[in-house]
């Protein structure tokens, strides 16, 4: 079994700019860290390693380190997509930028659905307010795409990635895409114009 260590991450790395910084960003440690394990001078810890092996790619179960055994996590993708809570946030890509990792009892207790369908991204703006803030993050389950369930989803609407409930138009083929804060009227979308991403399961926010 392969050790995780500076020499096992140092084998890996492309030498692409910036790649050393979106590591620690991935593993939630500051460059300064992630020199030190690159130097043989830290540890990796275990609960870094999922998130090293996820920004690399790699099997989990083919890897360990000296000491304690890998958590017993479900990583779970984080993209740097923004879903408007305002006025709408255009997404000209999706970049993932590192996992985060959950219990998968946890999820289960969240989704029915497969791990493999749930990704995280971020909130823009107050329309969802109190509910979510701006910069909050949100679980999204890819699978229930039917706007039929309750909640919240993430949509996108004319280019424009949104977090709203949905309710009933009275216009067939429209639906009213709702938002928490009620300074903020409906939007009466056309459902052919929507592609519904999923929906949010979980929020998180820095305190």
């Amino acid at each position: 079994m392969d050790v995780i260590d500076g020499e096992w991450i140092k084998a890996r790395m492309t030498g692409d700019r910036g790649e050393q910084a979106r590591l620690a960003a991935a593993m939630g440690i500051d460059n300064d860290k992630i020199s030190k394990v690159l130097k043989g001078l830290r540890r990796v810890q275990p609960n870094e390693i999922p998130l090293v092996l996820a920004f690399f790619d790699e099997d989990s179960s083919k890897a360990t380190q000296h000491g304690p055994e890998n958590p017993n996590t479900t990583l779970v993708p984080v993209y740097d997509v923004q879903a408007s809570a305002g006025f709408g946030s255009l997404v000209d890509y999706e970049e993932q930028t590192h996992s985060l990792a959950f219990p998968p009892d946890y999820l289960k207790r969240l989704t029915a659905g497969s791990a493999k369908d749930l990704v995280i991204i971020s909130t823009k703006g107050d329309s969802m307010e109190p509910t979510l803030l701006d910069d909050d993050i949100v679980l999204v389950d890819m699978s229930k795409t039917h706007m039929g369930y309750e909640g919240m989803f993430v949509l996108r609407h004319n280019d424009t990635l949104l977090v709203k409930r949905a309710g009933m138009a009275a216009q067939d083929g429209f639906v009213n895409l709702i938002s928490d804060n009620k300074a903020y009227p409906p939007i009466l979308a056309q459902l052919k114009d929507l592609t519904v991403v999923g929906k949010v399961l979980w929020y998180g926010r820095k305190v």
